[in-house]
C-alpha cells in the first residue's frame, strides 16, 4: 500500500464530517443519549458524591413552553452539567405546578364553562378529572420539550403538586402554621376578580397603566345649606360603598367660597381644583388643620336608594363621617379629601378598622350589585363606571370628570382589572416574621446584587397571606368545621385523617375529600371546609415536598436548604417570596443560599412575551431556524436581571459563532488525517509565542469561567468561551497559516495545539452548548479512541497555573489591536492585504506597547505583509495640532473659558497631548485655579505626509506607508496570482495532497517581475512544474481561465499529476 493510500481513504471520511447541520447534529445527540442512556449513566455514577441541592421552579402546565422558559431552564442546566461535571451528585428533580387557575381556565374553555355554577352542572368529578388529565398530559409534553432541549432534569420522579403525597406536604404546613398559632380566619378586603371569580393575593396582581375616569364629588354637609366636603376618586362604582372621608390630621384645610356654595378641601389643591373646574377664583373664607374636621358628619347621596346605610350608622356613629389618617392622605392629587370605602380596599380596611367603621360591600362573586342595592342592582363593578357617574350628575353633586393615568391592578391569569370584595378568609400570620426575614435574606447569595435589595423592600411591606380560594381545582383546605359548636380540627396528612375520620379516599381531592366527615365531641359532624388552598401554598411548598418530606426526613435533613434556585426577576413578589415565608412557618429559616435571578422576554416592542397576550415567540420557531444551541447562547448570554427584547440577527451571530467552533474541529481533522497526526500532548511539541499565547489563555478563561460558575455569575460566562474558540480560531490558527504547511515538527505543534485547546474548550462549553460539543467529542471520539461514552462524562478541567501568562496574553491583545490599526489603513489606502507595504510606523508613548510590538513584530508582520515595522515615541514627520473646543468648554467653564484656551495657547500640542496620554488630563491655571482639560474638551489635527495612512489604536498611532515600487508590486501580483490558482484548484475538485503542471501566460514586464517568486508559488500551489511565459502554452490543458489583476491579464493553466 502507497503512502497516499490512507490519505485519500481517511480523507473521504474527513468528507462525512461535512458543514454544520445543526438539525442533524441535534438528533444524532439525541439518539445517542437516548441509546446509550447517557444521563442515567452519570446520576449512578456520581450517587452517593458530595450533594447539590437545585429545586426546579415549576413552570405551569397549562400548554407548551414559550421562549422564557427556554432561557430559564437553558440557565439552570448550564449550571447543573458543571455541578456535575466537578463531581456532585446533583438533586435535579423535574416539578411542575398543576392546581389553580390557569388549568382550570383551559379546562372550562375546552368543556365550554364559564361559570362555577356551569361546572357544578357539568360534574365537579368529571371536571377534576379532566385537570388531572390536562395536567399530566401537558407535563409529558414539557417534558418532551426540555429534554429536546437539551435540560437534563429527573423527568420521571417529577414532583407533581397533584399526587396525594404533595397536598400531604401542604397539609403539613397548614398544621405546623396552626401549632405555631400563625393561622387565622378573618374578615379582610381583597382584590377580587369577577371573571375567575375567586379572591387574590397581592403577588397574583399585575400592575398596568391605564386611563380612567376620576371624579370630584361634593357630599353635602349634614345640617348646613350649600356647604360641602369635596373628595376625588378612580374608582367610581366604590361610592356606593362610601362610609366615611378621610383627611390628614396637620394639613391645613380651608372653606372657600364658590359661587353660593362653601367647599371644605386642602388649601394646597383649592386653588386648582376651583379654578380648572368652575368659573370661580379661590376665595378663602376659613382656614384650620384637618383635625378640626374630625367627626363632621356629612350626607351620602344615594342614602334614600340604599337603607343599609342608616342600620350602620345607628350601629357605628362614625359611618359618614371625617376620619383621621396620616398615613393615606397626601396633597399629590385630588382635593386631600380621600373618600373611604373600607369595603372596597386594604388600605381603607386598615382605617376602618382602627375606626371602627365596619366593611361595606355585597357584591356577587361575579362582580355584580345584588338586588339590595336599589337603582344599582345588576350593574357590575368597574365596568359600569360611566352608569355611576350619570347618578351623581342626576344629583347634582358632580363637579367634574375627567381621565387620569394610573398604575391598576390586574389578574395575571385572565388580564381582567381587579375589584375589591370583603370576605372571609383563611391567612398566615406573617407579618410580626418580617424582620426574621428580612435578616436572612442578607445571608443569601443573589445575583445580581439588585435582587437582594428588591426582596429586602418586598419583605418590608410584606402582609399576612390569605392562603384560602373559592374554586374546585386544587389542594383542600384541610380543616373539618362543627356547624354546631363551631369547633373545628386542622389535619396535617392522610394517616391523621383516617386516625380521626376512618376513612381516607385514593384522591385527596375534590369532590371525594368533601365526602369524609369528623366526629365532634359535640355530638355533630366536622366537615370540611369547601375551599382549596391558593395555589400559592404549592409553589411556597415545593422546598420540602420535591425531597418528598416529610416522609422522607433522612433526605431533607441531608440536603435542606437548597444550594441554588434560579428564576425570573418578577419571582420577587411570587415564587421567592412563597418559598421564604412558607420555610420560615414550618421552619423558622430560608431554603435556599443562593438564587440567579434573569429578567423578563420582551417582543420587538418591549412588551412581556406572555401566554395571555399572545406574543409568544416558540422555542421550535428558533429551533427550527437556528438550532437549540443557538437559542441556548443567545438567551444566556443576558445580563443578570436585564430584559431581552428578541432579535432573529442577534441569534443568527450566536449561529455563526457555532459555525467557527464546528469548522475548527473540522479543520484539526483534515490535518490529522493528512498528516497521520494523533494527539501526543504538550510535552511532545516544541512551542512558540503563539501557542503560548492560545494555551494560557485557555487556562485563564477556565480559571475564570470556573470562578464565576461557583459565584453564579452566568451571564458572563458565555462571552469568555465564545471568545476562546474564536481566538482560536480567528487568531492562532490565522498566525499559524505558514505553520501548519511548514515542516512536521511545526505541524505537529499546530495539530496538538489546536488538539488541546479545542478539547478545553468543548468541556467548558458543553454546558452551553450540549448538542454541537456532544457531537464534536463523538467526532474526535471516533478518530482518536478516546475513552468516555460521552462529552458531559469528562471531568471539569482545571487551570493550570503554570502555563497562564498574563502579561502575554496582554502583550497578543496589543499586538491584535496593531493589527487591526494596520489592517484599518490598508482598506483606506484601497491596498488589499497580499500587497506587501514597505513600512509602517507606530508611534507610542506606552512602553508596555513597544515591548509588545517588538517581541511579537514578525506576526505582526506577516498578519499584515508589511516589511518594516518601527516604533516611536514620536513620528517627526507629523505635525500635531490642539485647538480647544469651544462647545465643550463654554458648557463647563463659562466665563473662564477665554482664560483656559489663552492658557491652552500657550503650551506645545506635544506637551498637551503628552500629558493628556499619561495621567488621562491636562491642568491649565486661570488666575491660580486649576482647571483639568480632557481629550473632551480639545480637537486634535495632525497634518499627516502624503504617502501615509494614518490611524489611532488603544496604543497610540499607526502611520502606514503607502508607496509602491517594483519588487513589492511584483510580490503582490505573485501572492494574487496564487490565490487564483487555489480557488481554481479547489472549482476541480482537487485535494490538498494533489500536485499539478502548471502554465501561466503574463505580459512581459509582469513576466520578469513575478519569476523571482516561481519556488514560493510553486510550493503554495502545490505544483511539480511551474512554466511562467509571455507566450502562449505549447498544449492544451484540462484547467483553464483567464483572469485580470488590477491592470494586467492572467492566463493560468493546469494539470493534474
Amino acid at each position: 500500500m502507497t503512502e497516499t493510500e490512507p490519505k485519500q481513504s481517511t480523507d473521504n471520511q474527513a468528507e462525512k464530517i461535512g458543514t454544520f447541520d445543526f438539525n442533524q447534529v441535534e438528533q444524532d445527540v439525541l439518539d445517542l443519549w437516548a441509546e446509550k442512556d447517557i444521563y442515567a449513566k452519570i446520576k449512578k455514577s456520581l450517587a452517593g458524591k458530595k450533594p447539590f441541592f437545585f429545586i426546579q421552579g415549576p413552570p405551569y402546565t397549562s400548554g407548551r413552553l414559550h421562549m422564557g422558559h427556554a432561557w430559564n431552564n437553558s440557565l439552570k442546566d448550564m449550571v447543573l452539567r458543571y455541578k456535575r461535571m466537578k463531581g456532585l451528585d446533583v438533586f435535579d428533580r423535574a416539578a411542575y405546578d398543576m392546581h389553580g387557575l390557569p388549568t382550570a381556565r383551559k379546562v372550562m374553555a375546552e368543556l365550554k364553562l364559564k361559570t362555577k355554577e356551569e361546572i357544578e352542572e357539568y360534574g365537579v368529578e368529571k371536571f377534576i378529572n379532566r385537570c388531572m388529565e390536562f395536567s399530566k398530559e401537558n407535563a409529558e409534553l414539557m417534558n418532551i420539550d426540555l429534554w429536546r432541549m437539551g435540560v437534563w432534569m429527573d423527568y420521571e420522579n417529577a414532583c407533581l403538586p397533584i399526587d396525594n403525597s404533595y397536598i400531604e406536604g401542604e397539609w403539613f404546613l397548614i398544621k405546623k402554621a396552626h401549632e405555631k398559632g400563625r393561622l387565622y380566619e378573618g374578615l379582610r378586603t381583597l382584590c377580587w376578580c369577577s371573571s375567575c371569580q375567586t379572591a387574590m393575593a397581592k403577588h397574583e396582581c399585575n400592575y398596568k397603566e391605564v386611563e380612567e375616569d376620576s371624579i370630584f364629588v361634593k357630599f353635602p354637609v349634614a345640617g348646613k345649606e350649600n356647604e360641602y366636603v369635596v373628595i376625588w376618586t378612580t374608582t367610581p362604582w366604590t361610592i356606593c360603598y362610601n362610609l366615611a372621608v378621610m383627611v390628614h390630621p396637620d394639613l391645613p384645610y380651608v372653606k372657600a367660597k364658590v359661587g353660593d356654595e362653601i367647599w371644605i378641601l386642602a388649601k394646597g389643591l383649592a386653588a386648582p381644583v376651583i379654578q380648572n373646574f368652575t368659573e370661580h377664583k379661590l376665595e378663602i373664607l376659613d382656614e384650620f388643620p384637618g383635625k378640626d374636621l374630625e367627626g363632621l358628619n356629612y350626607e351620602h347621596p344615594w342614602s334614600k336608594h340604599i337603607k343599609y346605610y342608616g342600620e350602620l350608622k345607628t350601629k357605628h356613629p362614625k359611618v359618614h363621617t371625617i376620619i383621621l389618617s396620616s398615613e393615606y392622605v397626601n396633597l399629590s392629587a385630588g382635593t386631600g379629601l380621600v373618600h373611604c370605602a373600607p369595603g372596597c380596599g386594604p388600605e381603607d380596611y386598615e382605617v376602618g378598622r382602627r375606626e371602627n367603621v365596619p366593611p361595606f360591600n355585597n357584591l356577587r362573586e361575579d362582580g355584580i350589585f345584588p338586588d339590595t342595592m336599589g337603582m344599582f342592582s345588576g350593574l357590575q363593578a368597574k365596568k359600569d363606571d360611566k352608569k355611576f357617574i350619570e347618578e351623581l350628575d342626576k344629583e347634582g353633586i358632580l363637579i367634574a370628570s375627567t381621565k387620569v393615568e394610573h398604575d391598576y391592578a390586574h389578574c395575571e391569569r385572565c388580564s381582567s382589572p381587579v375589584v375589591f370584595r370583603t370576605t372571609k378568609q383563611w391567612f398566615f400570620k406573617v407579618e410580626d416574621l418580617k424582620e426574621q426575614m428580612k435578616d436572612a435574606n442578607q445571608k443569601i447569595k443573589w445575583v445580581p446584587k439588585a435582587g437582594q435589595n428588591a426582596f429586602h423592600s418586598w419583605l418590608d411591606n410584606l402582609r399576612d397571606n390569605s392562603i384560602t380560594k373559592q374554586r374546585f381545582w386544587g389542594t383542600p383546605v384541610p380543616i373539618w368545621k362543627c356547624s354546631d359548636c363551631g369547633d373545628y380540627d386542622v389535619i396535617g396528612s392522610a394517616l391523621e385523617l383516617k386516625e380521626k375520620a376512618g376513612t381516607v379516599p385514593d384522591n385527596l381531592h375534590k369532590p371525594w375529600i368533601d365526602e369524609v366527615e369528623i366526629s365532634c365531641k359535640c355530638g355533630g359532624f366536622k366537615k370540611r371546609l369547601p375551599d382549596i388552598l391558593d395555589v400559592w401554598i404549592d409553589a411556597g411548598t415545593l422546598s420540602w415536598n420535591i425531597l418528598d418530606y416529610p416522609k422522607n426526613k433522612e433526605l431533607f435533613e441531608k440536603l435542606y436548604p437548597a444550594d441554588f434556585i434560579l428564576e425570573a426577576k418578577e419571582q420577587i413578589r411570587g415564587w421567592f417570596n412563597l418559598l421564604h415565608v412558607a420555610s420560615f412557618l414550618a421552619f423558622d429559616k430560608p431554603c435556599f443560599k443562593s438564587v440567579y435571578m434573569h429578567g423578563m422576554l420582551t417582543d420587538v416592542e418591549g412588551v412581556k412575551m406572555s401566554k395571555s397576550i399572545g406574543n409568544v415567540i416558540s422555542p421550535y420557531e428558533l429551533i427550527d431556524k437556528h438550532g437549540t444551541d443557538t437559542m441556548r447562547n443567545y438567551l444566556c448570554e443576558t445580563s443578570a436581571g436585564e430584559d431581552i427584547s428578541f432579535s432573529w440577527d442577534e441569534a443568527k451571530l450566536r449561529h455563526r459563532n457555532l459555525i467557527v467552533l464546528w469548522n475548527v474541529h473540522k479543520y484539526m481533522i483534515e490535518m490529522s488525517r493528512l498528516n497521520g497526526f494523533k494527539p501526543e500532548g504538550l510535552d511532545s511539541i516544541e512551542i512558540g509565542d503563539e501557542e503560548k499565547y492560545i494555551i494560557s489563555k485557555v487556562n485563564s478563561t477556565i480559571k475564570k469561567v470556573s470562578a464565576y460558575y461557583e459565584t453564579y455569575k452566568l451571564d458572563e460566562l458565555i462571552p469568555l468561551m465564545t471568545n476562546l474558540f474564536l481566538e482560536l480560531s480567528r487568531t492562532y490558527i490565522q498566525l499559524t497559516r505558514n505553520k501548519s504547511s511548514g515542516s512536521d515538527a511545526e505541524k505537529k505543534t499546530v495539530f496538538n495545539t489546536i488538539y488541546y485547546c479545542l478539547m478545553e474548550n468543548v468541556k467548558i462549553f458543553s454546558t452551553v452548548a450540549p448538542f454541537v460539543c456532544e457531537k464534536i467529542y463523538q467526532n474526535l471520539k471516533t478518530e482518536f479512541g478516546l475513552e468516555q461514552e460521552s462529552v458531559h462524562m469528562l471531568e471539569w478541567p482545571d487551570a493550570d497555573e503554570k502555563l497562564i501568562d498574563s502579561l502575554l496574553e496582554e502583550e497578543f491583545e496589543i499586538a491584535k489591536s496593531t493589527i487591526q490599526a494596520i489592517l484599518n489603513t490598508r482598506e483606506r489606502a484601497s491596498l488589499g492585504v497580499r500587497w506587501p507595504i514597505k513600512e509602517v510606523i507606530i508611534e507610542s508613548t506606552k512602553p508596555e506597547v513597544k515591548t509588545a510590538v517588538e517581541k511579537l513584530g514578525e506576526l505582526i508582520k506577516t498578519q499584515t505583509n508589511v516589511k518594516s515595522i518601527v516604533v516611536k515615541e514620536e513620528f517627526d514627520k507629523v505635525k500635531v495640532g490642539v485647538k480647544a473646543d469651544y462647545s465643550k468648554l463654554g458648557p463647563e467653564f463659562g466665563d473662564k473659558s477665554p482664560g483656559i484656551i489663552a492658557q491652552l495657547a500657550m503650551q506645545s500640542p506635544e506637551s498637551i497631548m503628552n500629558k493628556i496620554e499619561a495621567d488621562g488630563k491636562f491642568v491649565v491655571k486661570v488666575n491660580a485655579e486649576p482647571y483639568e482639560i480632557t481629550k473632551d474638551h480639545l480637537m486634535v489635527t495632525r497634518d499627516v505626509p502624503s504617502n501615509y495612512v494614518d490611524t489611532d489604536f488603544r496604543g497610540g498611532f499607526v502611520y502606514t506607508d503607502t508607496t509602491r515600487n517594483e519588487e513589492l508590486d511584483g510580490e503582490g501580483y505573485a501572492r494574487e496570482l496564487m490565490r487564483r490558482v487555489q480557488v481554481l484548484r479547489k472549482e476541480a475538485g482537487l485535494q490538498k495532497q494533489d500536485r499539478i503542471t502548471l502554465f501561466v501566460k503574463v505580459a512581459t514586464d509582469l513576466k520578469n517581475n513575478i519569476e523571482k517568486w516561481k519556488d514560493q508559488i510553486k510550493d503554495k500551489v502545490g505544483a511539480e512544474a511551474l512554466t511562467i511565459s509571455d507566450q502562449d502554452a505549447a498544449k492544451d490543458h484540462k484547467n483553464k481561465k483567464e483572469v485580470k489583476v488590477k491592470d494586467y491579464v492572467m492566463q493560468i493553466m493546469f494539470d493534474k499529476i
